[in-house]
């Protein structure tokens, strides 16, 4: 077993001081974000090792500290190692080059979209409550770094949902007209779910950018007059095979395929009438709970 410190510096801004592990060989975080801090020497206690650590990694001395936990790491094929959780609110002096990464400000509700490990949006969330008492969280990952056990002050936690969400809802340029219709809170999203991006359209084999189309009774006709129900109809059928284990999802409004509660009414005029897309309707048939983007708030 290993005992290691990880401190989290956070600034006026609500930003957390970042380390992206680049430069080190051998790095099992390589590419990974995260705090500062490492392995105990003989004799030290959590709290001399993270001033210690703090300081061979940044060039900063924390004068005002706080401990907020253990987490055991428990990965397959490597041993246990035991990190002492630090946040940080004061310190002196100036920020220096570090050996191991990159060191970053970031905001703190960016984070969630960093390269991080699975579980470290367990603790983030964790920490964010300035009441939170001192706990201690075990993680236990595969030998493929996939989070497989969480227990928060030993009971167990339920792992992250599954969200089947429309794809361009999530920045993927794949709207007909080669675009997207990212929405601002995909990052939260992200933190609180295991997102299941699906277009239907590409699912189908629709070609990206495609002429637009539009649901006209049991058949999907393209702006040109061509009949496209059987690509939608593929394209629900592997929307829903990727929607294995999924209880929620999250679609882009009045489209043909993902269209909740409202569609376009087939005139190619905006004209919008109730109904559902061939997905939609596929995914609630099978016991699905369908939101539009305009729920999200209901899953955050």
């Amino acid at each position: 077993m290993m005992n290691y410190t990880l401190c989290y510096l956070e600034n006026e801004k609500q930003e957390y001081l970042m380390l992206h592990r680049v430069k080190k060989k051998n790095d099992i975080n390589h590419d990974k974000w995260i705090g500062v801090g490492g392995k105990f020497e003989e004799g030290e206690s959590p709290e001399d090792c993270v001033l210690r650590e703090t300081l061979e990694e940044t060039g900063l001395t924390l004068t005002d500290y706080r401990f907020r936990g253990i987490v055991t790491f428990d990965c397959e094929g490597l041993e246990t190692q035991y990190l002492h959780l630090f946040t940080a609110t004061g310190w002196t002096g100036e920020m220096a080059e570090c050996s191991e990464g990159d060191l970053e400000w970031v905001e703190k509700k960016a984070v969630y979209s960093l390269p991080i490990w699975e579980g470290d949006r367990i603790f983030f969330r964790l920490l964010e409550n300035p009441d939170q008492p001192f706990f201690s969280l075990k993680m236990c990952y595969d030998a493929d770094n996939r989070l497989t056990y969480a227990a928060l002050d030993g009971r167990e936690l339920p792992l992250r949902e599954k969200l089947l969400v429309s794809a361009c809802l999530l920045g993927q340029p794949c709207r007909y007209d080669g675009g997207s219709n990212a929405i601002p809170e995909a990052e939260a999203l992200g933190a609180r779910y295991e997102l299941i991006p699906v277009c239907p359209e590409q699912l189908g084999g629709l070609p990206t950018p495609r002429i637009p189309a539009e649901r006209v009774g049991d058949k999907v006709l393209s702006r040109t007059g061509a009949d496209v129900t059987a690509a939608f109809r593929a394209g629900a059928e592997r929307a829903l095979e990727a929607a294995q284990g999924a209880g929620k999802a999250l679609l882009k409004e009045r489209s043909p395929s993902c269209g909740c509660t409202c569609i376009y009414d087939g005139s190619f005029t905006g004209q919008v009438i109730p109904g559902q897309g061939v997905t939609a309707e596929l995914l609630a048939r099978h016991g699905i709970k369908l939101y539009g983007e305009s729920q999200v708030d209901e899953l955050l």
